[in-house]
């Protein structure tokens, strides 16, 4: 089974005075090794004692520190995180240390070598030029690389342009209900959550398309053959990292050629875990969790 390598955010959420390790390519990079995929980090955190927590956690989940960037000057990222009814809102300070994510030639060379199998990617990394530039370079190795990109809408830090560009070189597309509309709206797409999804993947010639519905579950257009996930029924913590769960069990069933069906729904059971749970990256097994029918709250 090949590699993944996830470009982006890693940063602390502060929710309720406490705070969570965050950032969705992280959360996606420990669930992945959680559930059993490889994974390649790039990133980038301050010399701070936030920056040594991160270095601590990645040693917890065994993900090489090879292609994170320390940055002496740049402080570690944090968001301020609100919650209503277990939805939360984002307050994402600018700048951190992930704006200013950069590789030598010889970093990137070394990922031409490693047998990448997806390249996993959202739009909050883009925000500044040094990290935007870095990406770029990564994606001219990744010519051939399945692409993921979990297009994570973070206002104000996107604009149509950016959008565009993502949509044009992804092969896997995931987003939520609301993200769906508002990138409806933006290209002028009208019609229900189907006829969007029908109308991106044919615009930008993309692959597969997973929208996750919240608590009515997750819909995916593969190839455009439609299928849908009921949700599952738990008692919320909290929503976040729910996305990046299930991204992490896409990605997986993916590598693994299960069938469609089976991928969205084992996907569908790790966001809805999460989501049972504080905090985006729970103690958990991926085994327990494919074998549980409802209820992860006991």
């Amino acid at each position: 089974m090949g590699k993944v390598c996830v470009f982006g955010e890693v940063l602390f959420d502060i929710i309720e005075n406490k705070e969570y390790l965050g950032g969705a390519p992280f959360n996606l990079s420990c669930h992945l090794k959680i559930i059993g995929v490889d994974v390649i980090f790039i990133s980038a955190i301050g010399k701070d004692k936030r920056g040594e927590k991160i270095l601590k956690a990645l040693d917890k989940f065994k993900i090489s520190k090879e292609f994170l960037n320390i940055i002496e000057d740049k402080k570690t990222g944090i968001v301020n995180v609100l919650l209503k009814n277990g939805n939360p809102s984002f307050e994402i300070v600018y700048p951190a240390a992930w704006d200013f994510i950069t590789l030598s030639s010889e970093k990137i060379n070394k990922l031409k070598k490693e047998n990448i199998e997806i390249f996993c990617f959202g739009s909050l990394a883009l925000r500044e030029k040094i990290s935007r530039n870095t990406f770029l370079k990564i994606l001219n190795v990744f010519d051939k690389t399945k692409k993921f990109c979990d297009i994570n809408l973070r206002k104000p830090f996107y604009n149509k342009k950016i959008i565009e560009f993502l949509l044009k070189i992804t092969d896997i597309l995931k987003l939520n209900d609301k993200e769906l509309i508002e990138i409806g709206k933006m290209f002028g797409i009208k019609g229900d959550y189907e006829g969007i999804m029908r109308t991106l993947m044919e615009k930008f010639d993309i692959e597969i398309i997973c929208t996750t519905l919240g608590e009515n579950g997750a819909i995916m257009l593969w190839n455009g053959n439609f299928y849908k996930e009921k949700g599952i029924s738990v008692e919320v913590v909290d929503t976040v990292g729910a996305g990046d769960a299930f991204s992490a069990g896409f990605i997986k069933g993916y590598i693994e050629k299960l069938k469609q069906e089976e991928i969205l729904k084992n996907a569908n059971k790790l966001g809805a875990f999460v989501c049972s749970k504080r905090g985006a990256i729970p103690d958990y097994k991926f085994e327990d969790i494919l074998t549980e029918e409802r209820n992860f709250n006991g």
